[in-house]
């Protein structure tokens, strides 16, 4: 059993999934909190997150019939940084075939370069292999050479923020198997490596933050986190247009840029519409509305725009946008990102888990269940390694005892 926790500016999202060693994942248990103890991604109420996490964990145990397992946390881009560095490790035995093993003690060796005070390695993408000094595609293990060399690159997050993580998760009673970064996650279960290699955009549009990763040429380019969601949207037009926090929630969600992509003369609504009711019921204006509206969603976009063709970058975008989180459920936002944009962007659903229920097949949901997946995969080929180990073991020991016994 595998258990994932996703902690969003205004949602907690806890799955429990079963793996099998053929390499499907099985979801049994879902379960959500709400609360707003985070701002930009940082704790500024341990309380309320404390207990989203716990009524999230209730109603997945429940559901799944069975204990959460130890879990893996997600945790925002915005605190994260990288470094690259290059391992090597020799291989001496007879043959010289390279092995899961060699691969490691290069990671180990990369991995021992000077590391930032005060920060945690929390994830590890491989750019290169060299062997012999020949730069290979795919995977060395099986290769024949006597030199093997790992260029990766190593994102890390404060230890300061992983402890205050850790604090909270423990007044909900959480038991912590590791961390991972939400949006790196996300990009592997959504991005194919094609898309990668054509040059890809993955936005992760939340409450109050959103992620950006670029890949181009199939590697990681740029990885940033804006300080702006569909908070933002809902509080501009609360105090723009004079309602609740609620109603301004609710005209996001049921009429977002549909209404906003219309020209001047064309923005009207039909009478006994439920767009037309909604907007007389709280006494706004279409036009106003449209105003506000627009004037903060073409700031999002543009901001994703300015990460996107950063200086320095090169190299095309080909496989276009992929958008995730709950701004990707707002009416006509990924029509206005890509009309600004000039390229095409997709909503992405989690389709990787069996028996998601319906109410979590959504891109709000993409970064818990591609937390769960890795968690799944990397339990399969821990238990795959460990049962070649055994297996080798045995015919040892099986030579052993043949030799004993003659």
């Amino acid at each position: 059993m595998v258990a994932a926790l996703d902690i969003g500016t205004s949602k907690v999202a806890v799955i429990i999934a079963e793996a099998y060693a053929f390499g499907a994942a099985k979801v049994i248990g879902v379960g959500t909190g709400f609360h707003r103890g985070l701002h930009r991604g940082e704790i500024t109420d341990a309380e309320a997150v404390a207990k989203a996490v716990m009524e999230a964990v209730i109603k997945a145990e429940r559901m799944a019939e069975a204990a959460m397992p130890p879990a893996v946390v997600g945790i925002p881009g915005s605190f994260c940084s990288s470094f690259t560095a290059r391992g090597s490790a020799a291989i001496k035995r007879p043959g010289h075939r390279i092995q899961a093993a060699d691969v490691e003690r290069a990671l180990d060796a990369a991995a021992a370069a000077a590391i930032p005070p005060g920060r945690r390695i929390v994830d590890r993408l491989i750019h290169a292999c060299l062997l012999d000094g020949e730069r290979i595609k795919g995977s060395p293990v099986g290769l024949v050479g006597s030199r093997l060399e790992v260029d990766v690159q190593f994102i890390t997050a404060p230890l300061s923020v992983l402890a205050e993580l850790g604090k909270c998760l423990g007044q909900a009673g959480v038991q912590v198997d590791g961390v991972a970064v939400q949006c790196l996650a996300t990009a592997r279960m959504v991005l194919a490596p094609s898309q990668k290699e054509l040059g890809v955009v993955l936005v992760d549009l939340g409450a109050g933050q959103t992620d950006i990763v670029v890949f181009r040429y199939g590697q990681l380019d740029t990885m940033a986190c804006l300080p702006v969601g569909t908070d933002n949207l809902t509080r501009d037009l609360s105090a723009g247009l004079g309602i609740s926090t609620e109603q301004a929630e609710q005209l996001v969600r049921e009429l977002g840029c549909t209404v906003s992509l219309k020209s001047t003369a064309e923005l009207s609504v039909e009478e006994d519409s439920p767009t037309k009711a909604l907007l007389e019921n709280m006494q706004v204006e279409l036009q106003e509305y449209s105003d506000v509206f627009m004037a903060r969603a073409e700031e999002i976009w543009q901001l994703v725009q300015s990460h996107i063709g950063r200086e320095g970058s090169s190299g095309s975008l080909s496989a276009g946008v992929r958008l995730v989180g709950g701004g990707a459920l707002v009416p006509g936002m990924a029509a206005l990102g890509s009309e600004l944009l000039g390229m095409p962007i997709d909503a992405a659903l989690p389709e990787e888990l069996e028996s998601l229920p319906e109410a979590c097949q959504s891109p709000a949901y993409a970064a818990a269940v591609a937390l769960a997946e890795d968690r799944a995969k990397n339990l399969i080929e821990l238990q795959a390694v460990s049962t070649r180990k055994s297996a080798s073991l045995n015919v040892l020991w099986q030579k052993v005892r043949g030799w004993l016994k003659s």
